[in-house]
């Protein structure tokens, strides 16, 4: 199924999700459930045509199917923007929305997922393989990266590439990307998605001693936040790495591959709630 980015009308989007989905979890009664609609015919009319949104609603219908961070702030901008009454507001929503869409259409991995994320140097060589012809010369791109790896490394990186389609050789016999961005969230493969976050976080750390500080950037803050105010954060987290993104596929002078990571993660809980929902108590 497309992403919700990639629609303009969300009620298409509601019928897709109904349609496509696991008739289980995506019902019209299970959907309404799960946001507390008493009518479970509500979301059908929805769909129709035959009633609108409120704000709130879309809150809890985006999070009832599954939106959460950029997804649901652009499916509530969405919705206002399809129930929009008058023209200047319609011309708002969709400034809103292009400029949370960005420019970056997003291509799900499903072969090779766990051996794309099974070495860090996988994905960043088929960034590379796309700067400069290496003529075969897997040495050469072995020392390319950083930090370096061996030559049977990079020669089974780009075969595996290859070999599940994320770069081909177009009509000059260079090698091309099939597809100029890929999006990795696939619940399946969560561990070796896992596996991965964590070995780029331990070369983070030696970047952190290795490299000058005009070659690599460390920042972080500590914040004091409620749980609106989190989700808000996430979503211009999600923002941002769209215009990253966006940016670096308009770039056409492309010399070096670099990996770009956020994290947020709690450190405190208030009492009442703690990381795994259990209650904090004073003894």
């Amino acid at each position: 199924m497309k992403s919700v980015f990639e629609y303009d009308n969300y009620r298409e989007y509601l019928k897709d999700v109904h349609d496509s989905g696991n008739r289980a979890s995506f019902s019209w009664r299970a959907i309404a459930m799960r946001a507390k609609i008493s009518n479970p015919n509500f979301l059908r009319q929805v769909m129709l045509g035959e009633r609108n949104l409120s704000e709130k609603k879309a809150d809890t219908v985006g999070m009832a199917i599954g939106l959460q961070g950029a997804e649901l702030e652009f499916w509530i901008l969405l919705v206002k923007y399809c129930q929009a009454d008058t023209d200047a507001a319609c011309k708002h929503y969709k400034q809103e929305l292009a400029q949370l869409r960005g420019h970056v259409y997003l291509t799900q991995i499903s072969e090779g997922f766990s051996e794309y994320y099974g070495h860090w140097y996988i994905p960043a060589i088929r960034e590379l393989v796309t700067l400069y012809d290496f003529h075969d010369d897997y040495l050469l791109l072995a020392k390319s990266l950083y930090p370096p790896i061996t030559e049977t490394e990079a020669k089974s990186a780009v075969q595996v590439l290859a070999r599940y389609h994320f770069i081909q050789k177009d009509k000059n016999g260079r090698w091309v990307e099939s597809h100029r961005a890929l999006r990795s969230g696939c619940p399946a493969q969560h561990k070796a998605l896992i596996r991965y976050h964590r070995d780029m976080l331990e070369k983070a750390a030696e970047a952190m001693f290795a490299l000058d500080k005009d070659k690599r950037f460390v920042g972080g803050m500590t914040l004091g936040v409620s749980k609106e105010c989190f989700r808000k954060i996430l979503a211009e987290v999600e923002k941002f790495k769209n215009r990253v993104a966006t940016l670096a596929l308009n770039d056409s002078k492309g010399d070096r591959v670099i990996q770009v990571a956020l994290q947020i993660f709690p450190t405190g809980f208030s009492p009442g709630e703690t990381s795994k929902g259990e209650n904090i108590t004073k003894k």
